[in-house]
């Protein structure tokens, strides 16, 4: 007996080729709406980007009156994290390019979305890594676009600003027409993405939501060194401490035994870390000079000017200057120092007065 009824499977069938057909308009949809979203990001990456960056991060912008709204301008930020790129590219208020370790771009989604945003990737080591680097920066400057860079050249393994390579100088040679705007990215040490802790990642994040400042400055005066560059974001860290309304505490890798320095008036100024050398991840980070006192702390800015108050030169000896949260402008610390090439203080003459401070 035949239970076959061609009623009832025409009535299937129908239903069946509905529902695919359904299905395949849906699937269609959603990769035409993904296909235009990646084909439109360029455009629209920095708004993408805050949206992304706001479930974790309250991102706070100073200064954007800084930044020219067209022409090529070069950017020199501090590097605490792996995000910084991002947090940069999502700041600036216009679209602009920032260079990144190529290794980031290997990350799963995270890579992708980092070369379709306009990130560059560039070796973090090896003999082609610099010549990469500033071929790369040069065609982005030279097409009249927004370029931003991380000077130091990794990621500070001890929370404060480290050396700034004269790779800057090359880029920006022959090219005086192109603005140099400092900027500072304030309690980003203690992110999951810093090594706070010793380590990247593999650690809980602290509170739901992370206050971020991102503080831009006026252009650098010239003649652009690398050591000017690197003095005008730590002025930037200092506009940034002030708008972030709180005092982090001191990243944990600073070393109160090591020598710093402690002004009686103006607080802790200076400090100093252990060193660290890892070869095998191309890490190496001073953190200790024999004779200073370290570098200035996240948040504080120290100078050396001559008798007339202008700014002078690494390794030239003059009056130490401190520009601290709360106090307005640059105060006169009283004691007579020489600052090197990478940031590192060493005092050279203390008030007979003065009974402490550093050590």
């Amino acid at each position: 007996m035949n239970d076959f009824d061609p009623t009832a499977f025409a009535i299937f069938a129908k239903t069946e080729f509905s529902t695919l057909g359904t299905i395949a308009v849906v699937l269609g949809t959603v990769v035409v709406l993904i296909a235009g979203f990646v084909a439109a990001l360029p455009w629209i990456v920095q708004p993408f980007l805050r949206a992304v960056l706001f479930l974790r991060y309250d991102i706070r912008r100073i200064g954007l009156e800084n930044v020219p709204k067209k022409g090529p301008v070069f950017l020199a930020s501090n590097h605490l994290s792996w995000f910084d790129g991002f947090f940069l590219a999502s700041s600036l208020p216009r679209r602009g390019s920032a260079l990144m370790n190529a290794d980031i771009f290997d990350w799963p989604v995270i890579g992708y979305l980092a070369k379709r945003c306009g990130l560059i990737p560039v070796p973090f080591s090896g003999p082609k890594a610099l010549k990469a680097s500033i071929e790369a920066s040069r065609r982005v400057l030279d097409e009249g676009k927004a370029l931003g860079i991380f000077p130091e050249g990794q990621l500070s393994r001890n929370g404060m600003t480290g050396t700034f390579h004269r790779g800057l100088e090359v880029i920006l040679s022959h090219r005086e027409h192109v603005p140099v705007i400092p900027v500072y990215l304030d309690n980003v040490w203690g992110s999951i993405m810093s090594f706070s802790g010793g380590c990247f990642v593999k650690k809980w994040p602290r509170g739901w939501r992370r206050r971020i400042v991102v503080a831009f400055g006026p252009p650098v005066e010239p003649p652009i060194t690398a050591f000017r560059v690197r003095q005008a974001v730590l002025v930037q860290s200092v506009v940034a401490r002030t708008a972030l309304g709180f005092v982090p505490e001191l990243p944990e890798p600073i070393d109160r035994t090591l020598p710093s320095f402690n002004h009686s008036e103006l607080g802790l100024l200076t400090g100093s870390a252990a060193d660290i050398h890892a070869p095998e991840v191309n890490v190496h980070q001073i953190g200790q000079k024999p004779g200073t006192v370290g570098v200035a702390l996240p948040g504080v800015a120290v100078r050396v000017v001559d008798e007339n108050g202008a700014d002078l030169p690494p390794k030239v000896e003059g009056r130490l200057q401190a520009l601290v949260p709360g106090r307005p402008g640059w105060v006169e610390v009283g004691h007579r120092a020489i600052i090197d090439g990478d940031g590192f203080v060493t005092i050279t003459h203390v008030p007979a007065e003065e009974n402490g401070g550093a050590h």
